[in-house]
């Protein structure tokens, strides 16, 4: 699914979707694809206030993390050298990053079924939502609560599920409107 093509102003690609769904590979395979820069945005949150994710939520919590998230989102965003951005999972939380995507960026939602995600991510460690309980049980929850989210934001929905990287970067880049297409 796709939309017309993009006006100039949305010069980045951004992938949404839960931890698992391959936002960090694909967006690596896509930016090689595309000859652009790559960003992490949780490596980059990281690398800008000096501590992990798990850190983060130890000393902040949820919401000190997600306050460094949207202030790193809207400096990737505002440059206007195309890059391709793979989100955090829970990025779309707040209404300014939702707002900031639309505006700067085509969104791809990654998405997958809940025990392809919890395969691909293991036992967890370093994802402190998944401390929760069972990984699939959590991301079968986090898969209903942020699904309408995902879906609205979505400018292109590619399922990853029994895909390999190279497999899902083909359907982004054959899915985006032409001007951002390889």
């Amino acid at each position: 699914m796709s939309r017309p093509p993009e006006p100039p102003g949305r010069p980045h690609l951004a992938l949404v979707g839960l931890m698992g769904a391959g936002k960090s590979a694909v967006g690596r395979e896509l930016a090689d694809l595309r000859d652009v820069r790559h960003v992490d945005l949780d490596v980059a949150v990281t690398a800008g206030v000096g501590r992990s994710i798990g850190v983060l939520f130890a000393e902040l919590g949820e919401e000190g993390f997600r306050d460094a998230e949207q202030s790193t989102l809207a400096a990737v965003l505002a440059d206007d050298e195309p890059v391709v951005l793979s989100t955090g999972g829970g990025v779309l939380l707040r209404e300014a990053n939702r707002l900031s995507l639309a505006d700067r960026a085509v969104v791809v939602w990654l998405r997958a079924r809940p025990e392809t995600l919890a395969e691909r991510v293991g036992d967890g460690v370093g994802r402190p939502l998944l401390q929760a309980g069972e990984p699939v049980e959590v991301l079968g929850e986090l898969s209903v609560l942020r699904g309408p989210a995902y879906l609205a934001a979505a400018d292109v929905i590619v399922d990853t599920d029994d895909l390999s990287v190279d497999e899902v970067a083909d359907r982004v880049v054959a899915a985006l409107p032409d001007p951002v297409s390889t």
